[in-house]
């Protein structure tokens, strides 16, 4: 990641004020100089891959799976913003992903509680074609960056696990996103 790096992270983490003011200043930088990217390749996003940035909130996300198969890669999301939808993204990937397994110091590795805190969408051009990276930092301090052509984008209202209240949400039909 460029912008939102595990080191901008672990300096928000500091107890002392003076440091975690000197780190939320840095962290402020580092939302104006990714918000002025973004505009500057703004028009040359294709529309559907727009929800990445603006279609949904994906802090705090519970990470249900993810997963690899060919030239597919998966991510099932529960979203933490009621109604607390079911998000998969696929992406057709444009070479390798790159997982880095590294921890932060307080997480328990073996927790099956991952939530996604931070991502970064880049514009890679290349010859006269356009690919994309969708980098993403987890609460378990992993970053997944994952190169790719194309992405769908699938919703849908859980009955399993329940979302916050035990009431059933009203199930309007899935909604659904390709680039």
């Amino acid at each position: 990641m460029k912008y939102f790096t595990r080191r901008h992270y672990l300096a928000l983490q500091n107890r002392e004020e003076a440091a975690r003011d000197a780190a939320d200043a840095d962290w402020e930088d580092a939302v104006e100089r990714y918000d002025a990217y973004l505009q500057s390749i703004h028009q040359d996003l294709p529309e559907c891959i727009r929800p990445l940035l603006d279609g949904f909130y994906l802090h705090d996300a519970r990470v249900l799976s993810m997963g690899r198969q060919g030239d597919t890669f998966l991510i099932s999301l529960q979203l933490d913003v009621p109604p607390n939808e079911l998000l998969t993204i696929t992406y057709t990937l444009a070479g390798p992903p790159d997982v880095e397994t590294e921890t932060f110091p307080w997480t328990n590795p073996a927790s099956p509680v991952v939530d996604w805190l931070y991502e970064e969408l880049e514009l890679v051009r290349e010859g006269g074609r356009h690919s994309f990276v969708h980098s993403i930092l987890f609460s378990n301090g992993w970053e997944v960056r994952i190169p790719f052509h194309a992405v769908h984008m699938t919703t849908a209202f859980p009955l399993l696990p329940l979302p916050h209240s035990r009431k059933l949400v009203p199930t309007p039909g899935p909604t659904s996103q390709t680039a």
